[in-house]
């Protein structure tokens, strides 16, 4: 009876060892399926998280990218636009001064010297029976050309008379033919055209023989019709004839500084037929009163404050003349002098 009972025990230790072999090892199987099923799916959210993460990276970067191109490209049109007004503004100032130097004819010094003198070669191509003609010589004449070709010849017919005295305007009051002219006064015009080599000075007198004097009067007007011999004056210096030495002698005294100064310059030259026209505006300067005064009205100033170098400013309200040389020989001669105004 024992020997059974014992033999039951065992067989129930024997039972609950299978038993819990089989648990354990059910155990063992469930949580290795567990944790490989765990694992797996740490894997796969793993991966979904990278990819999502990946992607929320890449559009931000690609936002970013964007808006830094924008900015670039906003900051690089902005700069363009500075750039294209800066280039303006150099390319207009640059355009202003060389308009200002070419119409003071800074450029002239570029030009040929046939350009400068308006006489160079045009070739004409008029065609007859298929042949050319030859070369024509066109001169471009305008003021310019005629003041730098003849300006000489208003020089040669200023007076040099004391400004303080009424003689001295005598040119300047009416219109005057050479032959009109007082002979004192042609002959003050053929003095000033005199070569100093032809005037003998010492400390007591000036001298100029009748014969310079004569070629002097001839090269000037063209001829000896109006040529009389006669006493003159010179700025200050008055000259005595002397008919038996043919001679003229005036002491040599010095000459004072008058306020007055007659001005005259050149408005415009040109040419009609044999007939060279100089048109001037003349006037009377009183330094002292920074004043011009007309050949019409010698007791008040017609324009105040001016200086010696305003005569073309105020050309309008001053006195305008008209020389005319007539061409004899390829010379030009003073015929005479119109008062236009």
């Amino acid at each position: 009876m024992p020997k059974k009972e014992v033999s039951k025990k065992e067989e129930e230790t024997i039972k609950k060892d299978v038993v819990k072999e089989i648990k354990d090892k059910v155990l063992s199987e469930v949580n290795k399926e567990i944790k490989n099923s765990i694992m797996e799916n740490t894997k796969k959210y793993k991966e979904d998280l990278r990819v999502e993460l990946l992607e929320d990276v890449n559009s931000e970067v690609a936002d970013l990218v964007k808006k830094e191109e924008k900015r670039i490209l906003k900051g690089k049109n902005a700069s363009i636009f500075k750039r294209d007004v800066i280039i303006s503004l150099c390319l207009a100032l640059i355009l202003y001064f060389g308009y200002c130097l070419y119409d003071v004819k800074y450029f002239n010094f570029m030009k040929s010297e046939c350009e400068r003198n308006g006489n160079c070669l045009v070739p004409e191509n008029n065609n007859t029976d298929g042949e050319n003609k030859d070369q024509v010589q066109k001169i471009v004449k305008d003021k310019d050309w005629y003041i730098e070709h003849y300006g000489y010849l208003l020089e040669k017919t200023k007076l040099s008379l004391n400004a303080d005295s009424v003689s001295a305007y005598y040119l300047y009051s009416t219109d005057r033919k050479v032959s009109e002219i007082k002979s004192s006064i042609l002959l003050n015009l053929a003095y000033n055209s005199l070569s100093s080599k032809s005037i003998k000075t010492n400390s007591v007198n000036i001298t100029v023989e009748g014969e310079e004097l004569k070629n002097a009067f001839e090269a000037l007007f063209g001829s000896l019709v109006n040529y009389k011999p006669t006493s003159f004056s010179y700025n200050c210096l008055n000259f005595k004839y002397s008919e038996d030495k043919d001679r003229y002698t005036a002491e040599n005294n010095k000459c004072e500084t008058s306020n007055n100064k007659i001005l005259e310059e050149i408005e415009d030259m040109y040419e009609e037929g044999d007939v060279l026209y100089i048109i001037t505006n003349a006037t009377i300067y009183n330094e002292s009163e920074n004043s011009f005064y007309i050949f019409d009205n010698l007791y008040e100033p017609e324009v105040t404050g001016v200086t010696e170098n305003d005569v073309r400013e105020n050309a309008r309200r001053l006195n305008r003349y008209q020389y005319q040389f007539k061409k004899n020989e390829e010379a030009y001669y003073l015929d005479s002098i119109i008062k236009l105004k």
